[in-house]
């Protein structure tokens, strides 16, 4: 571990799912060049950062690569594992704060965070924040939560309904090559949709989603272009699908460059992750949303609320999900753009409301008004 010190060290901790790294690295990309940064993660949060070789191919960002499980993880041989984990955990992070001593610390959630934020809080001394993304706050974030100096919240309200004086509605942060990124005005008849299933409940984008889009009216599908998140045990099959049901796809486990398909879109169809839902309502683009019905909480169902209850898109539950429904409503939108005409619309509105009560523009903002001492 080497780092050559350029202002103050901030830490990042966030553990490795999509829905907590994103908006770190939208933060790490603010800031990495007046401060030194380290990021403390797991190794699918460490997979997360390779993919993106400028954000650490600089002397002033190091990464501490944790290997934590679930403390609620059934069976006594993970409960003996935890344990172990925990104590490796901990005598990397005692050396850690000792030898770099942070200022600052910002988690964003998952288990990953518990054990660094509450060793530098309580052992360092060292100024901890929260970024909460979805409209639940998750249960590593509820932990720490009163260890926070300040809490930064998606939306103007979450739940648990306490620690207001704490609270900042800050909304999400974004992604810079999402934040830039402009919506292409299409010249073509065919209607793109991207479909992004994510590693949680993907089973049902790869299988479900599919099976409707082949049972479309063949004028219908000549009219679309599907690109295609499927999970790697199903690629071949979804492939052959699509190509015996002449439906136009490209169909891979992951969009690296997902800027790329955003650009193209006119529909998205995905889960009711905080940093998905975000990325729809910074970029605009008209969706219909089917929340992970086994999520944590259920916090996806109540984040898919801002586009139910604002008519941003379309909500679909997934025990409620019927083939021939899902099927007229994609025939509704190919038959009558009108439908997202009216969505667009109602999207310019929400973001412009939502940039106005915002009490700040960027994280910068954020950092310099709360975060430096």
């Amino acid at each position: 571990m080497s780092i050559k010190l350029k202002g103050n060290l901030i830490t990042l901790i966030a553990g490795g799912t999509g829905g907590h790294m994103y908006p770190a690295i939208a933060i790490l990309e603010e800031i990495k060049k007046t401060s030194s940064i380290y990021f403390i993660t797991d190794k699918r949060g460490y997979d997360y950062l390779t993919n993106n070789k400028t954000l650490i191919n600089q002397n002033n960002c190091e990464i501490l690569i944790l290997d934590i499980i679930s403390p609620f993880k059934k069976g006594l041989i993970n409960k003996f594992k935890f344990l172990y984990l925990s104590i490796s955990s901990f005598i990397k992070l005692i050396y850690f704060y000792f030898k770099y001593k942070p200022k600052t610390q910002i988690g964003f959630g998952g288990y990953t965070t518990i054990l660094p934020c509450l060793i530098g809080r309580l052992f360092f001394k060292v100024e901890y924040f929260i970024h909460e993304q979805n409209a639940v706050m998750g249960r590593a974030n509820r932990i720490l939560e009163p260890f926070a100096s300040k809490i930064f919240i998606p939306f103007e309200k979450i739940m648990p309904f306490k620690n207001f004086n704490k609270r900042i509605f800050s909304g999400t942060p974004i992604r810079k090559e999402i934040k830039s990124l402009k919506i292409k005005k299409k010249n073509n008849n065919k209607l793109n949709i991207l479909v992004l299933g994510g590693s949680l409940g993907a089973k049902f984008f790869s299988i479900s989603l599919v099976n409707s889009f082949i049972n479309l009216d063949p004028k219908v599908k000549q009219k679309l272009y599907i690109s295609h998140q499927v999970i790697n045990s199903e690629i071949k099959k979804v492939k052959q699908l699509y190509k015996l049901y002449n439906v136009i796809s490209e169909v891979k486990p992951f969009f690296s460059n997902i800027e790329k398909y955003y650009k193209n879109t006119d529909l998205i169809i995905c889960r009711a992750g905080g940093s998905t839902i975000a990325e729809i309502l910074h970029l605009k683009i008209p969706s219909i949303i089917i929340p992970l019905k086994n999520s944590m909480d259920n916090h996806q169902e109540i984040n898919s609320k801002i586009i139910n209850d604002n008519k941003l898109g379309w909500v679909i539950n997934e025990n409620d999900f019927k083939n021939d429904t899902f099927l007229k409503l994609i025939e509704d939108i190919v038959s009558r753009n009108l439908h997202l005409d009216k969505i667009k619309l109602n999207l310019e509105k929400y973001k412009n409301k939502n940039d106005r009560e915002k009490k700040y523009e960027s994280f910068n903002e954020i950092f310099s008004k709360h975060m430096i001492k």
